[in-house]
This record gives C-alpha cells, structure tokens and sequence, in this order.
C-alpha cells in the first residue's frame, strides 16, 4: 500500500528551520505508524531538494541534517517515491488529465489551488499525508472538487497527520478493508449474464471471447463499445466496469464488461486477473 504526500501542507514554509523540525518530527511518527499498518512508500510529485520545509531548507536538508535525530530522519529513508501516479497506470493517468481537482478552504485562508496528492490519493482510493503546517490538514477527511465534462462534484479523500491518526475509526477501517482485497461473485449462471454485441464485422470474434469471460465468477454482463485501443485491458473504473480491446483482422474491437468491482482496487483485481486468464 502507498500514501500520497499532500504537497499543500508545506506550500507555506515555516518561519524557520526549527519550527519545520518540529513538524516533520511528528510527520516522522505519523510515516513510522503508517509502516507499521503496511504502507511501503509515500507517492510525491516533488524530490527531497524540492520540498521547502523553511526558508533554504529543505526536506534533503532535514534527512541529512546531524541536528535531527537519526531515529526521524530513518523513519522516512526510501518512503518518497516519483511520480504522484505510477508510471505504468495509465488508467489512473487518464483519468487524472480528463479533470481538474481542486482544494478550497476560506477559512483557513486557502484559496482555490490544483491538489497533485489529494488527486491522486482519491484516484487510487488510498490516504494522503501532509505536515502539520495549519488547521485545514489537522482533518482525517479532506473535501476535493473535481471539474469534468462541465460539471463539479465534492469528493472525499482520507488523511492523517499524526500517528494517532491510526487509531481514528475512519482511518483504521479504511486500512483494514485495504489489506486485503475480497472479490464477491456473481449469483448469475453464465448463460444468464446479459450480453449486447453490435451486428458489425467483429462480431463473432467479441462472441467468442464474451464465451470465455461469462464464465468468470466476477463477470456480470457484456456489451460492444466503441473501437479502439492498444491493450487488452483498455480501462478500468471504480463502478466495476472493465473495457477489453480485441485485436481481430486489423480492426481493434472493444468489449465493455460489468463486473461485481465495488471499488478501484477490487476492479482492478478482476482486470488483471482477466487480463493473466485470456489476453
């Protein structure tokens, strides 16, 4: 499991070095607590040398630092890793370029500003980390808004910001479901499963792999899709459905898939388990 690193919290740099020390010592008990319920590493859009924590220090200072404990500063050896979004997710890349997300908080003085980790932390279903540099962080749900074909809705991201944060009702549950993944099957036979393929060339060929994939427990239905795409697993999303290329007489045919996913993760399962059985 990862953390997304919130890069808001230290968008205001302390007033000086020790104040930062003072922040990133609890942000080190919160990474160690985090380590301990299984989070390996902290996504970041930014490197050590570009975290400002203070003015001309900055968080490659604060882990090379002799005036910081070394117990802190090995809390956080090898738990930053770039890119905000993994190079191999293309999906949750797409996504993330199809919208913008947006955090807002006036009463705490933070005007409307694009949010890299808080973005990321919602696509992948996951927990962002921040400092604790002002009260809008001191929340363990965090309220986005994302703007996308012309409309805006409010989501919720999961945060934590000290290492009791791990004991708060919300968070533990939420990293409990996330330990392990739990797929729930169909009720449905599979010549029950509902099944819509265009009468277009391509059309035996979607057949014969909709065959195949109704017999998969976590398949639910089936219909054709706009042409298109280079993989065999094209998207995946968090309602559980799963878009499939097939690439037949040199046209890319695509198979829209409806299965039991309740989530990213669970979706995500399916896809690759999919993709392992018949690509």
């Amino acid at each position: 499991m990862e953390l997304l690193f919130n890069e808001l919290s230290v968008i205001t740099p302390s007033s000086d070095k020790y104040a930062a020390n003072a922040k990133m010592k609890l942000f080190s008990e919160t990474v160690a607590a985090a380590k301990l319920k299984g989070f390996r590493n902290i996504r970041s859009h930014y490197d050590s040398h570009q975290i400002e924590l203070a003015g001309e220090y900055t968080l490659f200072n604060w882990l090379t630092s002799r005036d910081v404990p070394e117990l802190y500063r090995n809390n956080l050896y090898g738990m930053f890793v770039l890119p905000f979004i993994d190079e191999e997710d293309e999906d949750i890349e797409t996504k993330y370029i199809e919208a913008n997300f947006f955090f807002e908080d006036p009463a705490n003085g933070i005007a409307r500003t694009a949010c890299l980790g808080l973005a990321s932390a919602y696509l992948y279903e996951t927990i962002s980390i921040g400092l604790q540099s002002q009260n809008a962080w001191r929340k363990n749900i965090l309220t986005i808004f994302i703007e996308a074909n012309d409309t805006i809705r409010f989501e919720s991201v999961n945060n934590v910001y000290s290492k009791d944060c791990f004991d708060n009702t919300i968070i533990s549950d939420f990293v409990e479901q996330s330990g392990n993944v739990v797929l729930q099957e169909s009720l449905l036979a599979p010549n029950d499963k509902d099944i819509h393929i265009a009468d277009h060339h391509g059309k035996d060929e979607l057949k014969s792999l909709w065959n195949k994939l109704k017999n998969n427990p976590y398949v639910v239905a089936g219909r054709s899709t706009d042409w298109g795409g280079r993989r065999f697993i094209r998207k995946f999303d968090r309602n559980g459905v799963v878009e499939i290329v097939l690439v037949a007489s040199e046209r890319e045919y695509a198979l829209w898939v409806q299965t039991t996913g309740r989530s990213l993760r669970e979706t995500k399962a399916i896809a690759d388990a999919l993709r392992d059985r018949f690509e």
